[in-house]
């Protein structure tokens, strides 16, 4: 794969996408950054002047025609990768509106980007360790009917709750990469959904402050802390190289052992 082939990071101005936009511009990466304000793409573009080109489109990821804008700043050239770090806490939205931002705005961009992607390419979707936390047979029934198009009385019911909706949206993030897999597949790319933990980020420090449930998962994470962007990056980096052409339909969680650590304490019900 041409390393100078084209990455797109959205929520490229949040701490993990722009942690994935440095390490993306160091192999030499053209870019196109995509964050809700032209301002911090901007302070981010200049500091990565000189690397690549950079082109930046700022607006709401929700928005109808903000895939196609993206496409339109590709013009014609090929998707090497898309790193999908957009995405919002459930401190920052209602129930509903998290869910629209974190899974069905996910939905238009992949179908958007899949034509314009390069062989060998790779969309790599952020999701969350949450999503796992919740797998379970009940929850994914309801929201592979809803991949598919259809509706669901389970997930009506947990958007009304924000703090149920975004492990919603990042268990239908995961499933989603996994349904779509064959589709990459058949113009030579992938597709995967990297699942961070607890990420000291603004994001991850303000849902810390929101309650003690952050505390009490880092009190149970093996490796006994918060993770660092540049700890997220350097998989999405990974994921998005030739070392990991092998990789496709499936969720990368990098979270410290989180996950793991509930199973131990005996489940989330009993942090």
């Amino acid at each position: 794969m041409d390393m100078r082939e084209t990455a797109i990071i959205t929520g490229a101005a949040g701490g993990m996408g722009a942690a994935i936009a440095r390490a993306f511009a160091e192999e030499g990466r053209d870019l196109i950054l995509c964050d809700l304000q032209a301002g911090p793409l901007e302070e981010l573009a200049k500091a990565l002047a000189g690397k690549g080109s950079v082109d930046i489109v700022a607006g709401d990821v929700t928005a109808a025609d903000y895939p196609a804008r993206i496409i339109a700043a590709l013009c014609t050239r090929k998707i090497g990768a898309l790193a999908h770090a957009a995405g919002v806490s459930p401190s920052m939205a209602d129930g509903k509106r998290v869910f629209d931002i974190n899974f069905t705005a996910t939905t238009r961009l992949v179908e958007t980007v899949l034509p314009h992607m390069a062989p060998g390419g790779a969309a790599i979707l952020i999701a969350s360790n949450s999503g796992q936390i919740i797998a379970r047979p009940l929850f994914d029934n309801a929201l592979k009917k809803v991949i598919k198009g259809g509706s669901s009385l389970i997930l009506k019911l947990m958007l009304r709750n924000s703090r149920m909706a975004y492990p919603m949206s990042k268990r239908a993030v995961q499933l989603y990469a996994k349904a779509m897999s064959p589709a990459f597949g058949k113009v030579g790319a992938r597709i995967v959904s990297v699942s961070p933990g607890i990420i000291d980020t603004s994001m991850g420090r303000l849902e810390q402050k929101a309650g003690p449930e952050m505390d009490k998962m880092i009190a149970v994470t093996p490796l006994g802390r918060m993770g660092e962007p540049n700890e997220i990056a350097s998989v999405v980096a990974f994921l998005a190289s030739p070392a990991a052409s092998y990789i496709s339909g499936t969720d990368i969680l990098v979270d410290g052992g989180t996950v793991a650590g509930i199973d131990a304490a005996g489940g989330p019900l009993k942090l």
